[in-house]
């Protein structure tokens, strides 16, 4: 967690600690698509929570601070319900990056907040790996999928073009869910059409590198 968005004060080390800390994240998320989150206060957190406000501190330095636990928890939800909706895909990389896709987007209907907090950027660009942006981060796990798992030859610069792909998702399922809160199908239809296109050009275009390294998860230098 970057030093300029806060800190959480102290961890949790008993259930009911565990469980102010996710009141306090589900008050935050709710309260950002009910008012927006520039509108949002520690009075209303602690108000919505049914805590006082000193409770709340007792956990969080500022708001910063919650809206980056609160990024961060949304990041490791989207990652624990992509890694078995891929599994269960076929076994080509069209089908995963499919199910990826459906996940993703399922998140904007279900989590509440996700639409502004969802890959943490607005608040913590840093939130898996204090070296790399989030997005680089999870360019890198869809490269090693690639790689691992479809058994796509490794190039030099296939982590620029995921990297490239994840924008897109990202932008146009923020496009879709901008003003129809279900998604409007023509933005979400459009996004694994571009998306097979336009890795499915890169692919056949580009030739495998020799020397596939051994992760493309970790960054370098790490």
């Amino acid at each position: 967690m970057s030093e300029a968005t806060g800190a959480m004060r102290r961890l949790p080390r008993q259930d009911r600690s565990e469980q102010r800390i996710e009141l306090i994240l589900d008050s935050l998320a709710t309260l950002i698509d009910e008012v927006g989150y520039t509108n949002v206060s520690i009075a209303m957190i602690a108000k919505r929570a049914e805590m006082s406000g000193p409770g709340i501190y007792r956990y969080f330095d500022d708001l910063n601070a919650i809206a980056s636990a609160l990024a961060k928890r949304n990041l490791e939800r989207l990652l624990e319900k992509a890694d078995p909706a891929i599994e269960e895909a076929d076994g080509v990389w069209e089908e995963g990056i499919a199910a990826a896709i459906r996940v993703y987007v399922d998140m904007f209907r279900t989590e509440p907040g996700y639409r502004w907090l969802r890959l943490g950027d607005p608040v913590d660009k840093y939130l898996i790996n204090a070296a790399e942006g989030n997005r680089t981060v999870l360019a890198r796990m869809a490269g090693d999928l690639f790689v691992e798992r479809y058994q796509v030859g490794y190039r030099d610069d296939l982590l620029a073009h995921i990297e490239v792909m994840v924008e897109i998702i990202d932008s146009l399922s923020a496009r879709a869910f901008a003003s129809n809160p279900q998604g409007d199908p023509f933005f979400l239809n459009e996004i694994p059409r571009i998306i097979n296109s336009y890795l499915g050009e890169y692919l056949e275009r580009s030739l495998p590198t020799a020397g596939t390294p051994q992760s493309l998860v970790e960054a370098p230098g790490a």
